[in-house]
């Protein structure tokens, strides 16, 4: 009689903790309309309205555009802040493996780094979080973050239910389950602008690019200077164009301003990941009318993960203040693809597919790969990297033993094209891919 008893009270307290749930999804919705209308009051108006006046300058649609990298631009591509200012990691203090590994890739790449302490999510005040509050929805995207962090796009029912029986079990107090709030705090916008500084790229500290990651960088430098219009025969303020807010050059899932088909394209790139092999978690562009071969930017929309991204300081700014002293509840890299969505925020985005920049696994036990949380753990004989054809990492002791281009390794031989032959660029103003 006492268990059934109980069971009735047990089945009760769900039924009610459900429709708590739902009530407070119904509350926040509306509530989120209210401070929405009101986030762009004189603040922002401010910070905007200085950036728009500046656009007038734009050069005349007509006019020629940049086609070929000018000198200026090629010297600042080849010091060792990869053409910007500063180079970021983030990392941990207790990750000193991964230190250890990205410092050494960035030694063969050839560009030095300053480090960015990361904080464990754990340890951050809550009343330092930006209007913070753990709803059924932050908490829903909050777990489809873990799933793109751990690429196990199976999970995310899984992530889902945990989130959901937690918030139950808490007495619905939308408390986060365990590790949802363990992730690291990688934002470098507060560097950029302590520093004054015209330009950062920062990279995650498990990050890993192509061995040809210089020449690639020429190759995006160009492209981008032609999407920012610059004017053929002029020299920007940065060898990335002027008036850029975000280069995203590291992500899991990328997307095309819709209806601007502009695209920079790089033929026969030995750089760019085989299709078959191609793993990411979200949208991307059709690529179904290139060669497999072929590496495109584009005015970005929005996109996922942030294994590598620069931000100029007027990016910076916007960065700050819209994901840090406005009302947010999402994760950053949601954040970061909301600026870039919302064109009145007038926040120039910058993409690439494939991406240039991935993440690494290295050897070893796999509990290792992620502070954020943990997945099915298992034992490698050898590392691997998503997205990148000639992994720096894994070519790092033959780059130190002075290997030719023709002695690098490919995770995927024999099916990308030969190191030394030319990648052909071509410029589309108009490129229809439906």
């Amino acid at each position: 009689m006492f268990a059934r008893e109980s069971n009735r009270r047990q089945l009760l307290f769900v039924a009610l903790a459900l429709m708590v749930i739902f009530s407070l999804f119904l509350l926040q919705k509306q509530h989120d309309l209210v401070l929405q209308s009101k986030s762009l009051g004189s603040i922002t108006e401010a910070v905007i309205k200085p950036i728009k006046e500046k656009s007038k300058d734009a050069p005349s649609p007509n006019a020629p555009l940049q086609t070929k990298l000018p000198d200026a631009s090629l010297a600042a591509l080849q010091n060792e802040t990869l053409g910007f200012e500063k180079v970021y990691v983030i990392n941990l203090p207790n990750r000193t493996d991964k230190l250890d590994a990205i410092r050494l890739s960035a030694s063969v790449t050839g560009f030095n780094f300053e480090v960015i302490k990361a904080v464990n999510g754990k340890d951050m005040s809550p009343k330092a979080l930006p209007g913070v509050r753990f709803t059924l929805v932050s908490i829903m995207q909050q777990a489809d973050r873990l799933v793109a962090i751990q690429r196990q796009p199976g999970q995310r029912l899984h992530y889902r239910l945990l989130a959901v029986a937690h918030a139950i079990c808490s007495q619905v107090n939308f408390l986060p389950p365990p590790g949802f709030l363990q992730s690291t705090a990688y934002f470098s916008p507060p560097s950029i602008i302590d520093n004054r500084l015209s330009s950062a790229i920062a990279f995650e500290d498990d990050a890993d690019w192509d061995t040809s990651f210089r020449a690639q960088l020429l190759n995006y430098a160009l492209g981008s200077q032609w999407l920012l219009r610059t004017p053929a025969d002029t020299v920007p303020h940065s060898p990335y164009g002027s008036d850029w807010d975000l280069l995203w050059l590291g992500h899991c899932a990328s997307q095309p301003v819709s209806g601007d088909l502009r695209r920079v394209i790089f033929e026969n790139d030995p750089g760019t990941t085989p299709v078959k092999h191609r793993f990411n978690l979200g949208g991307i562009p059709d690529m179904s009318h290139y060669a497999n071969t072929t590496r495109i930017m584009y005015a970005a929309e929005g996109g996922t993960c942030l294994y590598a991204y620069a931000l100029s300081y007027r990016g910076a700014q916007k960065v700050l203040f819209h994901l840090s002293m406005s009302y947010y509840n999402r994760p950053v890299d949601f954040g970061i693809h909301e600026m870039c969505h919302d064109q009145s925020r007038d926040f120039r985005c910058i993409g690439v597919f494939p991406q240039m920049v991935d993440s690494h696994r290295g050897a070893g036990s796999s509990s290792k790969d992620s502070d954020i949380s943990k997945g099915p753990e298992q034992d490698r004989k050898k590392g691997f990297s998503y997205n990148i054809v000639h992994s720096t990492r894994l070519n790092a002791a033959r780059i130190i033993d002075g290997a030719t281009e023709q002695e690098i390794e490919s995770q995927w031989p024999g099916e990308v094209p030969e190191m030394d032959k030319d990648v052909k660029v071509s410029f589309r103003e108009n490129f229809a891919e439906n």
